[in-house]
């Protein structure tokens, strides 16, 4: 109890100047700090999430361009296409019909496929050609498929494929039924 009686008048003491002084500056010193530390730290963060957006954005940019250049890129082949003509495909006449077929056909024998069922469409009459369907069946390994697609992408004649539907067969492992439309087109 005696120790907590002489710790009060030293609290209770006045302070000369030169403690004042040292108070008042040591003050100072902790609440610039304070002051400076705090709003500091904030902004480095800011500044730091600024920086990782900014480097976001300019990677995003970079990307666009690089799409950017190839949109145009294919503008340009897509009306040079258009001013001379799409070179190597042509519209055929009422005998390129069966010649459709035959190319078809030559084509999945010539890579393997088995070309089980042709199922003709109606002709469809559009403003400045016609559009000639046909339902094909076809049967064969996974590859083999998709180099017949390539070949036909190939053919002379304008061929779309539409409706495509791929199943395994459960006879054997690696083949596929599949069934597909051919379109291509004839002039009037």
């Amino acid at each position: 109890m005696a120790e907590s009686q002489t710790k009060a008048p030293l609290i209770k003491r006045k302070l000369s100047k030169r403690e004042w002084i040292i108070v008042l500056i040591t003050a100072f010193i902790v609440g610039s700090a304070l002051l400076y530390q705090f709003p500091y730290t904030y902004l480095v963060k800011k500044v730091k999430e600024l920086q990782q957006s900014v480097q976001a954005t300019e990677r995003d940019i970079l990307s666009l361009s690089v799409q950017l250049a190839d949109i145009k890129a294919r503008e340009a082949e897509i009306k040079a296409g258009t001013k001379r003509g799409i070179t190597g495909w042509k519209l055929g006449d009422q005998k390129s019909a069966m010649l459709f077929l035959d190319g078809i056909s030559s084509e999945a024998r010539r890579e393997g496929v088995s070309l089980l069922a042709v199922h003709p469409s109606q002709e469809s009459d559009k403003d400045k050609y016609k559009e000639v369907s046909m339902n094909l069946d076809l049967k064969g390994r996974y590859r083999e498929l998709a180099e017949y697609f390539k070949r036909l992408e190939n053919m002379p004649q304008i061929v779309n494929i539409r409706k495509i539907r791929v199943e395994a067969c459960p006879d054997a492992s690696s083949a596929c039924a599949t069934q597909l439309e051919a379109v291509t087109y004839m002039a009037k």
